[in-house]
C-alpha cells in the first residue's frame, strides 16, 4: 500500500498479516481466514483510522466497520455477535492487509471532489437524489438556534 497510505493513520497503515492472523486465532479460533477466502468484500472504504465494507457470501452479508485507535481495534458488525470481534470484521482486516490498495480512500476522493466545478457537483447531487430521494435530507439546511436563544440557566 504505497500511494494508498496517503491520509491513512499510521497504526492502520502498518497493520500486518501476522497481526491479523494473531487476532483471528484469539477471536475466532482461526476461522476467519477461510471465511475471508470464501467471501466477497464490497464497498471497501478507508478513512484515516477507519475501514468499512460489506462482508459476505451467498448466505450472509454484513456491514462491518473497524476503528483503530492507540493500538486498539474496535469493530461493529450487523451480525450482532456478542464477541469482541467477529469473523466478518477479521475477514475485512484480511482484505485490508492483503488488498488495501483496493479500498476507496475517502480523503483522496474528497481531494478530487474539491477540484470539481460547481455545475458538475450539482449534477452529481441531483443524480444522487433522483436515485435515493431520502438522501435529500443530507443536503437541506437545518434551522440552528442562535446561541443567545438557548437558555443555559436551567432550574432542576
Amino acid at each position: 500500500m504505497d500511494l494508498g497510505k496517503k491520509f491513512i493513520d499510521e497504526e492502520l497503515a502498518s497493520l500486518q498479516l501476522a497481526d491479523v492472523e494473531a487476532l483471528d486465532k484469539n477471536a475466532t479460533s482461526s476461522k476467519s481466514q477461510e471465511f475471508y477466502q470464501n467471501s466477497q468484500i464490497t464497498s471497501a472504504i478507508v478513512y484515516h483510522n477507519r475501514i468499512s465494507g460489506v462482508v459476505g457470501n451467498f448466505v450472509e452479508r454484513h456491514q462491518v466497520e473497524i476503528l483503530v485507535h492507540q493500538k486498539e481495534l474496535a469493530s461493529s458488525c450487523t451480525c450482532s455477535k456478542s464477541r469482541r470481534i467477529c469473523k466478518h470484521a477479521v475477514a475485512l482486516l484480511y482484505a485490508w492487509v492483503n488488498n488495501g490498495n483496493d479500498f476507496t480512500n475517502v480523503e483522496m476522493a474528497l481531494q478530487q471532489i474539491r477540484k470539481q466545478k460547481k455545475e458538475d457537483l450539482l449534477e452529481i447531487v441531483t443524480n444522487i437524489i433522483r436515485q435515493n430521494p431520502a438522501a435529500i435530507e443530507l443536503f437541506l439546511a437545518k434551522d440552528k438556534p442562535d446561541w443567545d436563544e438557548i437558555d443555559l440557566d436551567l432550574d432542576y
